[in-house]
């Protein structure tokens, strides 16, 4: 736990908000959705990371909204 938020937090938050605009999204990621998971992951960590606003972020996206 120590290593992963000292050493690679940028990673995990990117992982995380891949893995869950995955589930949101009901359909694997694709190349094309590189940008906008980009600049999730760049609010999500501007928001210290808290889950509550990544989902507030995710449903609010283009990506997301292009789903509906």
């Amino acid at each position: 736990k120590r290593y992963l938020l000292l050493e690679r937090q940028d990673q995990f938050a990117q992982a995380l908000v891949s893995k869950l605009a995955g589930y949101a999204l009901g359909r694997p990621l694709t190349m094309a959705d590189r940008v906008d998971l980009e600049q999730l992951t760049t609010q999500f960590r501007k928001s210290d990371d808290r889950l509550w606003d990544l989902i507030q972020l995710l449903v609010g996206s283009d990506l997301f909204q292009a789903k509906l």
